[in-house]
């Protein structure tokens, strides 16, 4: 029961600290990353545009994934 509380803590307090930073620093390393790869600066066509809503979306989802392995993790560490 402890593991579900604490996933459920850690959800919401990435939904509330982590969402908007997350966002943030995916779509920076996302640009910086077709930086490096094509040596230029990105031109906003589609697939930059594509290629940084991945990069924002996957730093998204392996931000809450942490966020609620880790309130789980907590939770049955504290309720044991």
């Amino acid at each position: 029961m402890g593991t579900i509380i604490g996933a459920v803590a850690g959800l919401v307090l990435f939904s509330i600290f982590g969402f908007l930073p997350a966002f943030r620093f995916g779509s920076s390393l996302a640009l910086y990353m077709l930086y490096k790869v094509t040596g230029k600066s990105v031109a906003p066509t589609p697939l930059a545009r594509a290629f940084i809503i991945a990069g924002a979306l996957l730093s998204i989802f392996c931000g809450a994934a942490i966020s609620i392995f880790g309130g789980a993790l907590l939770g049955s560490i504290f309720l044991i």
